[in-house]
């Protein structure tokens, strides 16, 4: 397995998803990549939401792409397209929820409407 750095998966992405990878396949995907990928796409090539949802949604469907928990990565995908938070917030929350933790705390009074976080005030 090889593993992958944002600006290779967005080198990749940029190619048109023709261009070849290095190294040998299987290519990890971490949430940290996945994290990283959305922020650039947002600030830097200024893709809406619904956008961003397709492309991770296309990378989703890749073979030869691992992920260290795809039911987190779609769980995060599917409140991202529809929900007010971020894609990263999803993911630490359902990352929270798989290890057991029964709640996450938060100040993003954006992700702090959803039901698995409980939003903190008086900051």
């Amino acid at each position: 397995m090889t593993g992958l750095d944002t600006n290779v998966l967005l080198g990749w992405l940029l190619e048109g998803q023709s261009g070849k990878l290095p190294g040998k396949s299987p290519y990890r995907i971490s949430f940290i990549v996945l994290a990283e990928l959305v922020w650039t796409l947002r600030r830097t090539f200024k893709c809406q939401r619904a956008e961003i949802a397709q492309i991770i949604s296309e990378i989703l469907e890749v073979q030869y792409f691992y992920y260290l928990d795809r039911e987190i990565v779609e769980k995060s995908l599917l409140e991202f397209a529809d929900g007010p938070a971020d894609f990263t917030d999803y993911m630490l929350l359902f990352d929270n929820q798989a290890d057991g933790c029964f709640t996450t705390y938060t100040f993003d009074k954006k992700a702090g409407k959803h039901d698995g976080f409980t939003l903190l005030t008086g900051k």
